[in-house]
Parts: C-alpha cells; sequence; structure tokens
C-alpha cells in the first residue's frame, strides 16, 4: 500500500499546487490512495462544498480536518462531501461530521482513516485523543490498513500517540503547526511516524498569513485582519510505503517542493 499523505493545503496558492502538480507526485511515487489536510483550504478558514469537489477532482480521496474544520460546517451536511471529509473524532459535543472512515480501493484493501484533535495548548473542549482513537480502533480490526492524522501543537504529544500507537497502526502523521519536521522514522513496531507533515502553500508567509499585519499585531496588541500569502508556493505532503501482508511499514520519506506558477494567480 503506497500513501500519500498532504501536510495542510492552505488556500488559493496550496490549492492552484494541487491542480497543477498533484497528478505527477502522485504518478512518480505510484500512489494508491491521497489523504490531504484540508482544514485551511478556503483561506485558513476550514474548506467549502466546492473546494472539497475541486480536491476531489485534483485527485485527492480523503480530506481530514483540525481546529478549523467547522469554519465551513456545510461540508458535513452535503451528501456529496460528508463521506471524505473527516473532522477530529474527539471533539465534545459534536455530533455533525465524523472522526475516522474506511476507505476502499479498487482492489478490495482497505484504509481506516482515523483523524484526531491534541489536548496540549489547544482552546476548546476536546475528549482525550488517547482513550478516543482506542475506541475508534476496534471497530476496525479487519481494515487492511490504518492511518491516523493527529493535529495537534505540542511535538511532546504527538510523538508520545505514535509510541502509544506502535504496531497498532501503519502511520501516525502529525498536522497544525504548517511547519514540516525533520525526524520521519520508522518505531520498532512498525508504525511510521512525522512530527508534522507541513503545509502545501505559500512558503513566504507566516505560516499561511502575510507576515506584516501579523507583526503588527504582536508588537502593538491591536486586532488586526489577516490575510493569505500567495507568494513562493511549495508542496509538503509524506509518501508511507506499507507492507499488505504484516501491515507494517516499510518506508517514510517526506516530500518537500518549490514551485513557480507560470501565470498570475487568481482566486479560485
Amino acid at each position: 500500500m503506497k500513501i500519500l499523505f498532504i501536510g495542510d493545503v492552505f488556500g488559493d496558492a496550496g490549492r492552484r499546487v494541487l491542480a497543477e502538480h498533484l497528478p505527477e507526485i502522485k504518478a512518480e511515487f505510484e500512489v494508491d490512495l491521497v489523504i490531504a489536510n484540508g482544514e485551511n483550504v478556503a483561506g485558513g478558514r476550514g474548506i467549502t462544498v466546492n473546494y472539497v469537489k475541486k480536491m476531489k477532482h485534483y485527485g485527492v480521496n480523503v480530506l481530514t480536518g483540525g481546529n478549523h474544520s467547522f469554519a465551513q460546517p456545510e461540508v458535513f451536511e452535503d451528501p456529496k462531501t460528508k463521506e471524505i471529509v473527516l473532522r477530529p473524532a474527539n471533539f465534545s459535543c459534536v455530533k455533525r461530521g465524523k472522526g475516522s472512515t474506511v476507505f476502499t480501493l479498487d482492489d478490495g484493501r482497505t484504509v481506516g482513516i482515523v483523524n484526531l484533535m491534541g489536548k496540549v495548548f489547544i482552546e476548546g473542549k476536546i475528549r482525550c485523543p488517547f482513550k478516543e482513537v482506542d475506541e475508534i480502533l476496534n471497530t476496525m480490526p479487519e481494515c487492511t490498513h490504518l492511518f491516523v492524522d493527529f493535529h495537534a501543537e505540542a511535538t511532546s504529544e504527538k510523538v508520545c500517540m505514535a509510541h502509544y500507537l506502535d504496531g497498532r497502526v501503519g502511520a501516525v502523521c502529525g498536522t497544525h503547526t504548517h511547519v514540516q519536521t525533520n525526524d520521519a522514522r520508522i518505531f520498532p513496531g512498525g508504525t511510521a511516524f512525522i512530527t508534522d507533515a507541513g503545509m502545501t502553500g505559500p512558503e513566504y508567509s507566516a505560516i499561511g498569513m502575510t507576515h506584516e499585519p501579523i507583526i503588527y499585531r504582536i508588537l502593538t496588541g491591536e486586532p488586526v485582519k489577516f490575510v493569505q500569502s500567495k507568494e513562493d508556493p511549495m508542496f509538503n505532503g509524506v509518501f508511507i510505503e506499507l507492507d499488505d501482508e504484516t501491515k507494517r511499514a516499510v518506508k517514510i520519506e517526506p516530500i518537500y517542493r518549490r514551485y513557480q506558477f507560470t501565470a498570475p494567480m487568481e482566486d479560485d
């Protein structure tokens, strides 16, 4: 099983990178399944129904989420999008959407995909992700492979989740910080891990937004309007290969590429 996981897709730049370059990346790595974190697709404010359809057209099979998932809640109600868009399973008191799914490939292999939210340095009512994942995995005993997107702030919480799930899932990939980390590895039990897959979007930015207003807010404390950056588009993601017999990871490779758009970028 060959899985491509794409780090937080951010705004116009991130969508265009996928529109122009995802097919070639899929072909290069002979990918079976594409999962992307999509909570920032709409300029850092969730993902719309229209953008879900576009992401699917670009070649994404399943979209995971995070703390911005409910900025556009209609995606969890539309019958054409709600089946391929996840939100963190451990959001408390949230009835819309789902936090896990089983994706079936044409050849019959199945991948259980779980979306979780960390608790450390994260605001809001969030159930324990460790207890939550135990309950979910109990419902997926027959899946060929298992994949977890752990959307969390603290590196310690992410690596502890990987240790906790080592040997029980094929991969644990962190998201949320928008900065790709240099620690991709396979744990002793066969679980592939990276603390953060990074961001597919504008590299010349403050994790997606133009930096000037954010610096002004830091210096003055005054509220400002954040504006998405569209400069220096990049692709961040992780290629993972899992053995179909043992369910163990045999390879994890971070992918970082910079691109230049051949024409001026317009709002999609």
